[in-house]
This record gives structure tokens, C-alpha cells and sequence, in this order.
């Protein structure tokens, strides 16, 4: 394998573990339980079409087949313009790899641990705030909170939040 090709397959890598739509994708199981199988079948594929075509791949192909296999492996439609920013950066860095110029690899290696960190600090805030609710079920099930004063009210029952389209905003307790 040859160098160009091993920082292009790294480059891609990291554009495809920072693209928000898969990445929610593949933690939320929208492709199933194989999702991050899926993730990186997605990225082989791409290196290889690049591979086959070389210079002559057009961003909007490269959409193409960005926004095929998002809706066909997880079942997702994308209305921004993700998939055209994603190919956009994908045909530049494959520009910039075959002329053996690494500049962009390297900045996205650098780039990418901070975004795991955020990734990880997303996900243990959304464990911690389970884990709190959890132990109010637990209290509420062992009777812990039965030596509440019976005046005080309960807790509030919020309104529903409605934005300005008209949506009503879910949240999770």
C-alpha cells in the first residue's frame, strides 16, 4: 500500500467518524446493530471508488453515493448539505494525497482526538443524567422518599415548550 493511499484511508476515516449524520447514525444503531460495521464497509467503499476513477471523481458522484448509502444501510434521509460539504472535503484531501501532500491528514489527526473527547463527554453526560434518574426510581421503589412531608408539592409538571414553526419540543425526564 502505498503512502498516498494509507493518508487517504486515515483522512477518510476521520472525515467519516467527524460527519454528524453518521456518527449519529452509528451510535443511535440506525443501521442496525452492525452499524459501525456498516461505518466502516461505507468508508472501503468510498476509498475504493476513489481508487477505480481517480482524478476524475466529481464532488456531486461522490454526494451521490454519500446520501445512497446513508438512506439505503441507515435508513436516513439527509436535508442539509452535509453529504455535498462531506464529498466536497473528501475530493480535496484525495487531491491533496496523491500529490503527496499530507497537510490535511495531519490537521484532521490533530482535530480528531478533541472530538472524541467531546463525543465521550456527550455520551457520559447523557449517562450521568440517566444515572440520576435511575436513582430517583430507585428511592421512589425502596420507599426512601415516604418520610417526605406530605405538604410539600410534588414536582412541577413543566409546559410544553413550542418553538416558533409551531413544533412541540420532547424532552426526556
Amino acid at each position: 500500500m502505498s503512502a498516498n493511499k494509507a493518508a487517504f484511508e486515515e483522512g477518510v476515516s476521520y472525515i467519516f467518524r467527524s460527519w454528524t449524520a453518521l456518527r449519529l447514525a452509528v451510535e443511535q444503531d440506525w443501521g442496525g446493530v452492525e452499524s459501525a460495521a456498516k461505518r466502516d464497509w461505507f468508508m472501503g467503499v468510498i476509498v475504493d471508488y476513489f481508487g477505480q476513477h481517480g482524478k476524475k471523481v466529481d464532488i456531486y458522484e461522490i454526494e451521490d453515493i454519500l446520501t445512497q448509502i446513508m438512506g439505503d444501510e441507515f435508513d436516513t434521509i439527509l436535508e442539509d448539505d452535509s453529504p455535498y460539504m462531506v464529498a466536497k472535503h473528501l475530493v480535496e484531501l484525495y487531491n491533496q494525497c496523491v500529490q503527496g501532500n499530507y497537510t490535511e491528514v495531519e490537521r484532521l489527526r490533530e482535530k480528531f482526538p478533541s472530538l472524541q473527547a467531546a463525543a465521550a463527554s456527550s455520551s457520559a453526560q447523557q449517562d450521568s443524567s440517566e444515572d440520576e434518574y435511575d436513582d430517583d426510581d430507585e428511592e421512589a421503589a425502596n420507599g426512601d422518599d415516604m418520610d417526605m412531608d406530605k405538604s410539600t408539592p410534588g414536582p412541577s409538571k413543566r409546559e410544553p415548550e413550542i418553538d416558533d414553526d409551531g413544533f412541540q419540543t420532547v424532552r426526556y425526564k
